[in-house]
Order: C-alpha cells, then sequence, then structure tokens
C-alpha cells in the first residue's frame, strides 16, 4: 500500500533496471558532458526538429532506463529524441550543492544540451516530478522551450491539495490514512534528505511561476482516473483525491492556448512503463503540433 502511494508522489521510486546498450546510428550522440567541474550523461539519437528531451520520474536515470530507451527508439524515426541522467543519477555526476530544486535540475539539463551542441528550443516530455522541472525550464528558458509534453506529471499544488482533502487525525483512522499524512507531510518539510536531494516544496514555488506558455503547443498526458494513490484507502477518500488529481491535470490546460488533453484508459502513473505506447503517441502530437506552428 505504501509502495503504490509512493509511486504516485514520485517520492521513494527507486531507479528502474538499466536496458542492454544498444548500438547508436553514426549520428547519434552519447557521453558525459562537462557544465562546470562535473558531467551529465546525456543520450540523443534521431534527426530533426523539434528535439524532445525528456526529463523523467524521480529516481530514473532516463539515459539507461529500458522503459525510456524503448520509446525513444520509438521517436527517433520522425525527431531527434534526448535523454539524460539528472545529477547523481546514472551517468551523471552528483552535484556538490544540495538541496536541489527543480531550477538546479532545469539548468544542468540546459547547460549539457549547450556543451553537446544540441540546438533547441526544445519539446520537453517531462514524467511525474520530470515534469515539474519541464515548467520550471519553460519558465525560466521560454527562448529554449518550444513546448511540453506532461505526463502524469507533478503539479505544482498537488502536495498542499491532497493533504487538504485528508481528515483530520482520529483515534483508530484507518492505516493507509495514516501513512497518507505522514507522507505527505514529511513532504512539505523535506528540504532535500530524499535520494535526488530535492527540495519538493522550493521546486513546487519555482514552477508556480509558469503562468503561460503563449500558443506553444502543451499535451496533458494522463494517467487513468482508476488509478488509486493509495490502494488500500477506502473507496469514496480514494475516489476524492483521485478527482482532485484529475482536475489539476485538466488545470494544466490553462497555460497554453494550443493545449489538449489525453486521458489513459487504464495505466496508471507509470505511464512510461505501463502504456509506452500512449506516450509514444502523446509525444508525437506535440512534435506535429510544434512543426505546425512553426509553418
Amino acid at each position: 500500500m505504501a509502495r503504490g502511494l509512493a509511486l504516485f508522489l514520485t517520492w521513494i521510486a527507486a531507479a528502474l533496471g538499466a536496458a542492454p546498450a544498444a548500438a547508436l546510428p553514426d549520428d547519434a550522440v552519447e557521453g558525459r558532458f562537462d557544465i562546470g567541474g562535473r558531467a551529465i550523461h546525456l543520450r540523443c539519437q534521431g534527426a530533426g526538429a523539434p528535439v524532445v528531451v525528456v526529463d523523467a520520474g524521480f529516481g530514473t536515470a532516463a539515459a539507461e532506463d529500458q522503459g525510456w530507451r524503448r520509446i525513444a527508439d520509438r521517436i527517433a524515426p520522425v525527431t531527434r529524441v534526448c535523454l539524460y541522467d539528472r545529477a547523481g543519477l546514472g551517468g551523471s555526476d552528483p552535484a556538490a550543492q544540495r538541496p536541489r530544486t527543480s531550477l538546479d535540475a532545469a539548468t544542468d539539463l540546459r547547460s549539457a544540451l549547450r556543451r553537446a551542441r544540441v540546438p533547441g528550443p526544445y519539446l520537453l516530455v517531462g514524467h511525474s516530478i520530470g515534469g515539474l522541472h519541464a515548467q520550471v525550464f519553460a519558465s525560466r528558458f521560454p527562448a529554449d522551450t518550444a513546448g511540453l509534453v506532461l505526463v502524469s506529471s507533478t503539479h505544482p499544488d498537488q502536495t498542499r491539495r491532497w493533504l487538504a482533502l485528508l481528515p483530520p487525525a482520529a483515534p483508530g483512522e484507518e492505516k493507509a490514512i495514516t501513512e497518507a499524512r505522514a507522507l505527505l507531510t514529511s513532504r512539505l518539510a523535506d528540504r532535500g534528505t530524499n535520494a535526488e536531494s530535492l527540495d519538493v516544496s522550493a521546486s513546487e514555488d519555482q514552477a508556480r511561476a509558469l503562468r503561460s506558455l503563449g500558443a506553444k503547443p502543451l499535451i496533458v498526458a494522463t494517467h487513468s482516473p482508476r488509478f488509486r494513490m493509495v490502494p488500500g484507502l477506502s473507496e469514496p477518500l480514494a475516489v476524492k483525491l483521485e478527482d482532485a488529481t484529475q482536475d489539476m491535470q485538466k488545470g494544466f490546460l490553462s497555460l497554453s492556448s494550443q493545449a489538449r488533453q489525453n486521458i489513459a484508459a487504464n495505466a496508471g502513473h507509470g505511464l512510461p512503463h505501463e502504456d509506452p505506447g500512449f506516450v509514444v503517441d502523446n509525444i508525437l502530437q506535440g512534435v506535429a503540433a510544434v512543426r505546425s506552428a512553426a509553418r
């Protein structure tokens, strides 16, 4: 039960196993790129614009993750696609300064892409906590942003909103409620003691600075409303939490005049591994929308 909650919060998910390294075409880019005394691992393949750049969920080294590599293999025939490992994950060096925020992650990514000579603007694909980083990237580096694809993305208001929906602590309450309250409360208080040294609360504040993408394309790829954040929670409360989540996902649409939402039929928060075809379709919709806007 606690594991199910953690998956949706992108909080205690461990990095998934990496696939065996597949041979890349001669025009591909893979390596560690220095961004000022430390290196970020970047893996790009394919050709064309916009360049799709993936920021994965918490604890996931996208450049070495089996699910994301398979997705990239399906995007590469259409346009260039890049996977990268955030600081301290996979083939990337840890950051010296901690705690970290979404702005730190976004700045690292931009620096690595520039050192690798991968030109923007980029179609940023952010899953879970990676979606929060992508929102901050778009806010701070608008000239480098062609559009966004948010894949069951963290919403900057979700921690506080979920916590507000839980009933006050009471003797004999469901264990699932106690666990959910404890995890959400610790998330708000944590200033970087988690595995990625991420100050989530500060990062959520940074993401709120994204007010509008204007007419830049936005694709919102949302997990199924059948998903339950806390499997052991009583159904009325579980539905209330999921309804709030779906409402926040829909709220992303207000960020762009060219926004579209697609909702998975059955897959939960782990969309890149539960329903990779759905993720591929959403990314390709984003690519087509960016190309159409550029005409």
